[in-house]
């Protein structure tokens, strides 16, 4: 399965430990020193992590970006600064969502450091593209900034799979006695039939 083989290439990247290790410690330190901030971003007030709830402001509004952007192609300029304004308000909240995913991340070890690591690095990248696209927009290089952040909400697919394999792959973020106390609250799902191919 290329998911697999995908999450094992990046859990043998050891290299990624001598960047990971030092930037860990050092979000560690601050959280440790601001205990308060440290549990409103790992999301104790609401009873489970921040960071899931914070990444529906940037996707909902890139998504809108792309219609909002694919609907003002050619003449129809009353779209633009629609498209202008979401692509700003998903980097505002990229912003603050990525205050809680450090925050979760500075708790993982092993191959869930790693691959935090990479989901992290791909956010920082996406926000550069939207922020390039932005800009872009501001100087009237509106089909390079539709390019960018096209390109830039294609790639916020790929981070957010990463995403979805650090919570139900690694368990980022999900409590010790999660799995203990859910099996009587959950309908077991049969797996599903793979069609025989001959």
């Amino acid at each position: 399965m290329i998911g697999t083989a995908v999450l094992g290439g990046i859990e043998e990247q050891d290299w990624i430990d001598q960047i990971a290790d030092p930037l860990q410690r050092g979000i560690q330190s601050v959280l440790r020193r601001a205990p308060t901030v440290a549990k409103v971003l790992h999301g104790e007030f609401l009873g489970h992590p921040l960071h899931p709830v914070l990444v529906t402001i940037p996707i909902g509004a890139w998504s809108c970006a792309l219609v909002l952007d694919l609907a003002g192609i050619g003449r129809r300029r009353r779209f633009h600064r629609g498209a202008d304004a979401t692509v700003a308000i998903g980097l505002g909240g990229a912003l603050v969502a990525t205050f809680a995913g450090l925050a979760d991340w500075s708790t993982t070890l092993g191959p869930a450091k790693r691959i935090g690591f990479v989901h992290g690095a791909l956010n920082l990248a996406i926000a550069g593209m939207y922020g390039a696209s932005l800009a872009s927009r501001a100087i009237g290089l509106r089909p390079l900034g539709i390019a960018l952040s096209t390109a830039g909400f294609g790639l916020a697919g790929a981070s957010g799979w990463l995403g979805g394999e650090l919570i139900y792959r690694y368990g980022v973020g999900i409590g010790n006695d999660a799995c203990a106390r859910k099996p009587e609250m959950q309908v077991p799902v049969p797996e599903a039939p793979i069609a025989d191919a001959g």
